[in-house]
């Protein structure tokens, strides 16, 4: 009995050795037989595998008929078939699941000759208590020089060049040199240290950059991703390795680090440079990552494809500005619809100055409450948090809609309101009920309110403070005095309704004894009717 695992980096040799295997053990007459998984897209779309059948390498001279294209509880099922006088191989093995290395091993002590290329860390990890043979193969770096520790790709996505630690450290400099090169001379600012967004890892401390909050924006992201369960627990595996895509990617800043966090990215945009920028820095760090230069109408309209992580950054709205209102409906019910997981959202609004006049055949006003509304209608999501604008630092208000009831719902201070949910962190509150000079919070509505019942204190002695309310399109202000207030606030919402709600006060202290600047303690809050 023998089992035989080939390790190695892309591209080394490791299915040329199974091929060669294959091949003798075939001409001395022994039974011979070739598995490859069919669960993963990225070897079945291979044109050797999908159209000749063959499993080939880098020695185009070398290739194999493949025996069986399965998934991982069919090629266990088959296997148990075997006799002893069987050598099964399984190429690209990472892409069947863990559960294949108990087959392996059981085939193994039936004496049967199992060799194995390219498993995953996790089978790896099975294969230690088994006995085997690991063979790792090595590659030259292109300077003949030392042994390659780093694939980088190139155009065609499947071999790479190899490169020791040096030479890829001096490839990354002078490629990231040329590309930041290529971006200083493109419009819209030719000859200028200025970019839309930065690129992922890249010191762009002396750019300017248009949005300057990407890793605020991918920090929302990433908590995103942490707190659903169905999402971290395909991290791990390679053969439902997570699939994330940017819609309107821009030069790839969040496909690059989504990938670094162990998903399968690709980006689309409508521009030809950012998208070439974006391909630039993927081939130099060494990704997979699929690009597409499309119109965002147009590819969601071509392609039938899901994933389990979708974001779209202030880009339906220029759809909407182009093409019409019902295109830019038509983008979001396909982009809420090709979601399995976790849908980000950021919309530009028509109350931007920048987009006030462009969207010409809107019915209403494009705004938080609308987007808000889009998300919750569709009946596509479980759960929509707001992030708004000023969180962290982003720039606009960010929508996260999760298909599915998460492992850890997003939680914050306990702001101690009733008749409404706490949706958004707070600014200016603490714990002990003082409220400083300008309380900010995003709330929802729990059922219709108009008034707003509100108690508070003052220290006694403190001057009078006008107080200015504001809870979404409902404005109100009001003078307290010193000691204990009670207020009827008059609004009008809806249950349902996400709104922004403030108090800003024209008077504070600062005690000796405490940091904060203070207004005044908040006893009670609610939204309800009269």
């Amino acid at each position: 009995m023998s089992l035989l695992v080939y390790t190695g980096l892309p591209a080394s040799g490791k299915t040329k050795a199974i091929i060669t295997a294959l091949e003798e053990r075939k001409q001395q007459g022994e039974k011979v037989l070739l598995f490859i998984s069919a669960e993963h897209e990225e070897l079945t779309n291979r044109p050797n595998v999908r159209d000749q059948g063959l499993m080939g390498c880098r020695d185009q001279a070398k290739s194999f008929p493949i025996d069986h294209v399965v998934d991982t509880k069919t090629a266990v099922r088959l296997m148990a078939d075997l006799t002893e006088d069987y050598t099964v191989a399984f190429d690209e093995a990472q892409y069947f699941q863990p559960s294949i290395v108990d087959s392996w091993q059981s085939a193994s002590e039936r004496g049967i000759d199992v060799i194995v290329g390219t498993p995953s860390q996790v089978q790896l990890g099975l294969l230690e208590s088994t006995p085997h043979e690991r063979v790792e193969l090595t590659v030259n770096c292109s300077c003949g020089k030392a042994t390659a520790v780093h694939p980088v790709y190139e155009d065609d996505l499947v071999y790479p060049k190899h490169l020791c630690d040096t030479c890829y450290g001096l490839n990354v400099k002078t490629e990231v040199e040329s590309l930041l090169a290529t971006v200083h001379q493109s419009e819209p600012f030719p000859n200028e240290n200025h970019t839309y967004q930065p690129f992922f890892g890249i010191d762009m401390s002396e750019w300017d950059l248009v949005r300057e909050d990407c890793a605020a924006r991918l920090g929302v992201i990433l908590d995103a991703v942490n707190r659903c369960e169905a999402v971290v627990a395909k991290l791990d595996d390679a053969v439902n390795q997570p699939t994330y895509i940017d819609l309107g990617c821009c030069s790839g800043f969040f496909t690059d680090g989504m990938t670094g966090k162990g998903f399968r990215s690709a980006g689309v945009d409508v521009s030809k440079d950012f998208v070439s920028w974006a391909s630039q820095l993927a081939h130099i760090k060494g990704q997979a990552i699929n690009y597409t230069q499309r119109d965002l109408l147009s590819f969601l309209n071509e392609t039938d494809k899901h994933y389990d992580v979708i974001s779209t950054f202030a880009t339906v709205q220029w759809v909407m500005a182009q093409k019409g209102y019902e295109a830019g409906l038509s983008c979001f019910g396909q982009i809420f619809a090709r979601t399995d997981a976790i849908c980000i959202v950021e919309m530009g609004y028509t109350t931007e100055e920048v987009y006030r006049n462009k969207i010409t055949d809107r019915p209403v006003e494009i705004d938080r409450t609308w987007m808000m509304n889009l998300m919750q209608s569709s009946g596509a999501f479980h759960t929509i948090e707001l992030h708004p604008a000023g969180e962290s630092g982003i720039w606009r208000d960010i929508f996260v809609g999760f298909k599915a009831a998460l492992s850890a719902p997003r939680t914050f201070d306990d702001f101690p309101v009733r008749g409404a949910r706490q949706t958004s962190r707070i600014d200016n509150y603490w714990q002990d009920g003082w409220v400083g000079p300008y309380l900010l919070v995003n709330l929802r509505a729990q059922s219709s309110a108009n008034v707003i019942q509100l108690e508070g204190w003052r220290p006694d002695g403190s001057p009078n403070c006008e107080l200015h309310f504001s809870a979404g399109n409902n404005n109100y202000k009001t003078v307290v005095e010193s000691g204990l207030f009670t207020l009827s606030i008059p609004v009008n919402l809806n249950e349902g309704d996400y709104f922004e709600f403030s108090i800003r006060s024209s008077k504070s202290f600062r005690p000796d004894d405490d940091a904060r600047q203070l207004a005044f303690i908040l006893r009670n809050i609610a939204f309800a009717q009269s």
